[in-house]
């Protein structure tokens, strides 16, 4: 199928707002399922979304497409947030009237041989996998939870707004940077050696779980994430003796380790020779 042949129905669309303080929703992180094809629309706030065992924040504009019995779990970051569910189909099924279409199923009820088909796109291959697309927030979808018209002008509205939403979904990943992100993540480290470059620092600037971003760093270097942030702070660490002639202390301390001694076991593991040593093997100081 290519992306101009579909003529999708969209089954049920509805607002979810969550408060955190009154604690209204506390099945919310329970994992779920949905038979059709599902669209999250975060309009509000920051959530962490799980899902195909990855673990992705997500912000304002930000969609999460869902693809049918895909499992995932919604990960409150404790503060208000608000979205739109869509659930739909590409090929036009107007006629089923089963309400199992209609919303997300928790685990313990949900029998994956009742999802609808997966739709193959030749021409749209970001349609064949489930994923985050940035920024595809279209503020007009707030007019479907009010438009007061007949059944079928609404429902032919409905379903402008739903591939509008599919277009910019993959106009936005279109448009996306052409460098990858674990290349992002590494320019990062290598450019800011004296920064906070801890897992949980890096998950919030890169929108992945701090387990992806190792995964990623350790395919892409050999190394995993621990092991390449020394690599860098250890090479930076030699600028700051040979050019700029900072003492050890101070080095230890701009580099974010602990103590002396934490920077001195650092320094000898990755090169096998302590600072001290180093200096003189090579005449500084």
């Amino acid at each position: 199928m290519k992306i101009n042949d579909i003529c999708p129905s969209l089954y049920h669309l509805s607002y979810f707002k969550y408060v955190d303080r009154e604690h209204k929703y506390p099945r919310i992180s329970y994992e779920k399922s949905q038979y059709a094809y599902h669209i999250i629309l975060l309009e509000k706030g920051t959530v962490d979304i799980s899902v195909g065992g990855k673990t992705i924040r997500i912000e304002a504009a930000d969609a999460l497409y869902l693809l049918p019995g895909d499992v995932y779990r919604i990960l409150p970051c404790g503060s208000d947030f608000s979205l739109f569910n869509l659930f739909f189909d590409f090929c036009d099924r107007d006629n089923i009237g089963d309400n199992r279409y209609n919303s997300c199923v928790f685990m313990q009820s949900f029998d994956a041989k009742l999802s609808l088909p997966r739709v193959a796109f030749e021409d749209a291959a970001a349609l064949n996998k489930s994923g985050i697309f940035k920024n595809v927030f279209e503020e007009r979808l707030r007019l479907l939870l009010d438009i007061k018209r007949t059944d079928l002008i609404r429902g032919l509205y409905e379903r402008s707004v739903l591939l509008s939403v599919i277009a910019n979904m993959l106009s936005s990943r279109q448009e996306s940077k052409p460098e990858s992100t674990v290349q992002r993540i590494l320019e990062y480290i290598k450019s800011n050696p004296e920064k906070d470059l801890s897992g949980a620092a890096l998950s919030l600037l890169f929108s992945y779980h701090k387990n992806h971003i190792n995964k990623l760093v350790k395919r892409e270097t050999g190394k995993s994430l621990s092991e390449y942030i020394r690599y860098v702070r250890i090479k930076h660490a030699k600028t700051l003796i040979f050019e700029e002639g900072v003492s050890l202390s101070e080095i230890s301390m701009r580099l974010g380790y602990f103590d002396y001694s934490h920077f001195y076991k650092a320094f000898y593991k990755e090169t096998g020779i302590i600072p001290t040593e180093y200096i003189k093997v090579f005449g500084f100081y």
